[in-house]
């Protein structure tokens, strides 16, 4: 599996963390309603729909009310990991989140704890 693929099937597993684990609901439930767009570089880009706590992966990206967009593909999966802290992403230009703050901090929150559950899962 090429880096791009193992990105879309972790945030695939975000999403699904998102919609089923206790916690994982928990911080979904306080994302905006409206569109999340991930982009990898020139990639990769998936569009999350948020609606009342439930995330559903969608074909459109049009406007998004935040965009988390990762600088290649070793950037996301160091951030996707936490093999690399979205503070030391952001100052190294790596991680570029625009939009709506509380939408992508709490995004980062559901994929640092999609890391820690499937990593219990290992």
């Amino acid at each position: 599996m090429d880096g791009v693929e193992r990105i879309r099937d972790r945030i695939v597993q975000v999403v699904k963390i998102a919609n089923t684990d206790s916690d994982g609901q928990k911080l979904a439930h306080k994302l905006n309603n409206g569109k999340l767009l991930v982009q990898v570089g020139k990639e990769l880009e998936i569009a999350i729909q948020v609606q009342d706590g439930e995330l559903t992966i969608v074909d459109d990206p049009s406007h998004p009310k935040a965009i988390c967009a990762f600088s290649d593909s070793e950037a996301a999966w160091a951030l996707l990991t936490k093999a690399m802290s979205p503070y030391a992403a952001t100052v190294h230009r790596q991680l570029n989140q625009q939009g709506l703050s509380p939408m992508n901090e709490t995004f980062e929150k559901i994929w640092l704890l999609a890391h820690d559950r499937l990593s219990a899962n290992v």
